[in-house]
């Protein structure tokens, strides 16, 4: 009889022993956070327990954050700080805990905490501060909001700034060197517009001689020249005229690089029948067919945008091909830049679009941007006279209106240069 009430005694403290160790597990899983409901059973029927699963998602989520959290007493004691904030500092959990948050503010940063914190005893307040631990500086960025009623303490979350600062200091330092920079190429290009306008009116001089000196020479004494020596004089006649126009197309292609221009409302149907009256002579020499209607008014340089479809039409007249009655077209539309295109600079990436298209002899499109160079050229002088600089001035006036200019050709098929201007208001 009394063996049998010692095994019961053993079974029962046995069932006591198991039923606190696993009470032991429960509360340890409880503090962890690693439950958040569970069942106790009293008289053979089990009993369920919750606890808030917002509590539990709420410990997760603090403790996986990537910002450090904090909470500080009144007093500015840390109580509890999550696992990104110890990482932060770079120091133990347990050397953190029960320091105080003055530690580790860099002495600096003491003053402008100590109002944020004041402010967030009642209610919320933000800044920048920086930590230091060790001989690091670390700058944060801090939310402190008071947790009262419910805990007497204030709550904080911290964003390391690290990065951003450094970013930030690249991007100023950058910023430096482009102002830097832009102000060496706008000294530069007044410089170059400078040397170009002085350097032509200094080439006129002697080239004003020469052409005066030999056409003298030639009126007085032609008749005692060889005919080799005619040729030699007819030859020198022809490069000064040639200097001439070179020094005249420099002295076009420097006035675009002014940046002493206005804009004003430009009715472009005027412009053209300017344009028109400029050319008539050509025109009718080779029978021109123009068709333009619809331009639209834009805000523009006139003069600029003159020069600009003088140099274009007359290029479309003076590369016709033999035979053919020339026709000129002259549209225009309102476009919209693909997402990604290069040139889509404005909001919405709208421009007006200027279609100059011929039927001449065209060109090949591999020379599409080359044609676009200062003294490029495609054809021998004997076969099409020129300077090169006509469509280097376009380029440069399209620029001065924001825009760009390209163009589209094929042999013996004609040419279609097309100008985009940005959509204002």
């Amino acid at each position: 009889m009394q063996a049998t009430q010692t095994d019961n005694l053993l079974l029962r403290i046995n069932d006591l022993e198991r039923r606190l160790s696993e009470a032991y597990q429960l509360i340890d899983a409880i503090k962890d956070g690693e439950v958040d409901a569970f069942a106790i059973s009293r008289d053979d029927t089990p009993e369920i327990y919750t606890l808030q699963s917002g509590d539990y998602a709420y410990r997760m989520l603090i403790e996986k954050f990537g910002e450090g959290a904090l909470n500080l007493t009144e007093d500015g004691l840390i109580v509890y700080c999550n696992t990104s904030f110890f990482n932060l500092l770079k120091v133990p959990y347990e050397k953190v805990i029960g320091s105080f948050i003055y530690d580790w503010i860099e002495e600096g940063s003491h003053a402008g905490f100590r109002e944020l914190f004041t402010a967030a005893l009642t209610g919320n307040s933000k800044g920048e501060i920086v930590f230091l631990t060790g001989d690091r500086s670390i700058p944060v960025y801090c939310s402190l909001t008071s947790l009262q009623p419910n805990l007497p303490t204030v709550g904080m979350v911290i964003t390391d700034l690290t990065e951003k600062k450094r970013q930030d200091e690249l991007i100023a330092g950058y910023a430096l060197q482009l102002a830097a920079k832009n102000r060496d190429l706008e000294n530069q290009n007044v410089e170059l517009a400078s040397f170009t306008y002085v350097a032509s009116h200094d080439l006129q001089e002697p080239l004003r001689k020469i052409q005066t000196f030999t056409s003298r020479i030639l009126d007085k004494e032609e008749k005692s020249f060889s005919e080799q020596g005619r040729d030699y004089f007819a030859r020198i006649r022809g490069a000064a005229a040639r200097m001439q126009k070179l020094i005249d197309a420099l002295l076009s292609y420097s006035r675009t690089n002014t940046a002493n221009i206005v804009y004003r409302p430009t009715d472009l149907n005027v412009v053209m029948e300017e344009v028109k009256k400029n050319l008539m002579d050509d025109i009718q020499e080779k029978g021109v067919i123009i068709e333009s209607s619809g331009l639209p008014v834009l805000n523009l340089v006139p003069l600029q945008f003159h020069q600009l479809l003088v140099n274009l039409i007359a290029n479309a007249i003076k590369y016709s091909r033999p035979g053919i009655q020339p026709l000129i077209k002259i549209s225009a539309e309102q476009v919209s830049l693909p997402a990604g295109h290069p040139e889509g600079r404005t909001d919405q990436g709208k421009y007006w679009r200027i279609d100059v298209g011929d039927n001449g002899i065209g060109f090949k499109q591999e020379y599409a941007e080359r044609i676009f160079e200062l003294f490029q050229r495609l054809h021998a002088r004997a076969e099409y006279e020129g300077t090169g600089v006509g469509l280097a001035i376009c380029k440069k006036i399209v620029q001065n209106h924001r825009g760009f200019i390209n163009a589209r050709g094929l042999p013996n098929a004609g040419a279609t240069f097309s100008i985009f201007l940005p959509v204002t208001d």
